[in-house]
């Protein structure tokens, strides 16, 4: 399976040099080797850090969900043909 190299990783641990990032076939990180060297991984430019995950929400929205469009119209609104 693919190995990445990578020079500066920051781990749990704070950052670590020399680190060897194993994946299996679904693209899961099967082992992480600091101190390790690049062999026949694939060398990565740069540190790497640990991805985020999407934290963003849209719940606010439910609340405000027709709130623009209570109350009456006021008179001479656009395309008001009441």
């Amino acid at each position: 399976m693919p190995a990445y190299f990578a020079t500066q990783a920051l781990l749990a641990e704070g950052w670590a040099h020399n680190v060897r990032l194993d994946v299996d076939a679904a693209g899961m990180l099967t082992a992480i080797t600091p101190d390790s060297t690049a062999q026949d991984a694939v060398r990565l430019s740069g540190p790497v850090i640990p991805g985020m995950p999407n934290l963003h929400s849209h719940a606010f929205q439910r609340v405000m969900a027709g709130l623009a469009e209570v109350g009456r119209k006021p008179a001479g609104q656009f395309l008001d043909l009441a």
